[in-house]
């Protein structure tokens, strides 16, 4: 198994703070990209001092910046913008999320980048795009969640819009990007250019709606909050059970006599079609809510995986850590930080049979590789002279 990791040969370099960025080099770090994170003077991402847990060490921090790299660069120097260029001279990929404007400012919009790297795939990230009416508004997951619709149909049913638990739209912005950068990769090896684009944390949002937006059209019924149920499918979520909970589906009429079968009530054979189920839901829902409390959950999950149902128990963060799935996929990596210690990690979610996707290095303290990296792009005596010039803050 090669420990370089399929993108071993691709150099990325990122101007990036918070999340949805971060976690978008994070995914090509662990695929084996060598990703230089550049960070302001003295601060760094604000997500360093974001979330501060034992030790005072960050843990959405590490999680996003692990495998990776980070120098200290003063991009209103002239000579911070100096050596920000000729790092990005040999790069493959450069990926920034400040607001709209400020990268030209900083010398360093696509045009900028693209004088000295004509190859260079250039994303960005905004809270709205760079395009349209909003796009000056300052944009994040919270804000976005609630705009982009997705806080409207998350909630218990017929009670008031939530959050997801998790920062979907951050994250999924950073999944977009990382498959944006991939397209615009696979792109130059067919025509040699480069070229930019651009995800919006609305844009990401507003893809989760999925079908709700094509069967808004065709009803003209705005959906609500959906507790754990299904919109459109019946049985389809969570249950209570003897002793905690469980979900199940079911997934074609063909299979309800069987479901009807594992709850052990004839009269569920009334609404043998889907439709039907949707129609009487309530009455439904009932009978089954009703026999799934009378065991408990191992009995459920024995008795729906013995007829062929998906089902699963609702397991919170300790019991995934601790589920044999999590451990037998890597998704929870043990991880020796240097300042904190032992701790643990998610691993990554892509598995390649002869590539190793673990994590290699902790998230870097502040400015840890400016010598490394740089030294590496120029001579010692031109990076004594962007020193000398402020580049790399104050040292």
């Amino acid at each position: 198994m090669s420990n370089g990791g399929p993108l071993s040969d691709l150099t990325v370099v990122e101007l990036t703070v918070h999340r949805a960025a971060p976690f978008c080099g994070a995914l090509l770090a662990d695929m084996g990209a060598e990703v230089i994170k550049v960070e302001r003077p003295g601060v760094g991402d604000p997500a360093r001092s974001q979330g501060i847990g034992p030790d005072d060490k960050s843990a959405y921090f590490m999680v996003n910046n692990r495998n990776k790299k980070s120098v200290t660069l003063d991009l209103k120097a002239d000579a911070g913008q100096e050596a920000m260029l000729e790092l990005l001279a040999d790069a493959d990929v450069f990926i920034e999320n400040f607001s709209l404007g400020v990268p030209e400012r900083l010398g360093v919009g696509y045009e900028d980048v693209k004088a000295v790297n004509e190859d260079i795939v250039y994303a960005s990230i905004k809270g709205y795009g760079k395009t349209g009416p909003k796009k000056e508004k300052k944009g994040l997951d919270l804000i976005l969640q609630a705009e982009g619709g997705i806080m409207s149909v998350t909630g218990p049913e017929g009670g008031d819009p939530v959050k997801v638990g998790q920062a979907l739209g951050d994250l999924n912005t950073g999944l977009l990007t990382t498959i944006g950068i991939l397209a615009r990769l696979y792109e130059r090896e067919q025509t040699g250019e480069g070229g930019q684009f651009d995800v919006g944390l609305y844009d990401a949002v507003v893809s989760f709606l999925n079908e709700y937006i094509t069967n808004y059209s065709m009803t003209g019924e705005v959906p609500g909050p959906q507790g754990t149920s299904h919109q459109t499918s019946v049985p389809y979520q969570l249950f209570e059970t003897a002793d905690s909970h469980i979900v199940t589906g079911v997934g074609s009429d063909e299979r309800w006599p069987d479901f009807v079968e594992v709850i052990g009530r004839e009269e569920l054979a009334e609404y043998p079609t889907n439709a039907d189920r949707v129609e009487h839901k309530a009455e439904v829902i009932g009978i089954i809510q009703e026999e799934f409390r009378k065991k408990p959950t191992d009995y459920w999950l024995d008795r729906l995986t013995e007829y062929g149902f998906p089902n699963g128990p609702m397991n919170n963060v300790e019991e995934v850590v601790e589920d044999e799935q999590s451990e037998a996929r890597g998704l929870v990596e043990e991880h020796d930080d240097p300042d904190y210690g032992e701790c643990l990690m998610p691993g990554h979610p892509i598995h390649f049979p002869d590539h190793d996707t673990s994590i290699r290095s902790p998230a870097p303290r502040l400015g840890d590789d400016v010598e490394e990296v740089f030294e590496a792009v120029a001579d010692e005596e031109q990076v004594e002279a962007w020193r000398d010039g402020g580049a790399f803050g104050d040292d």
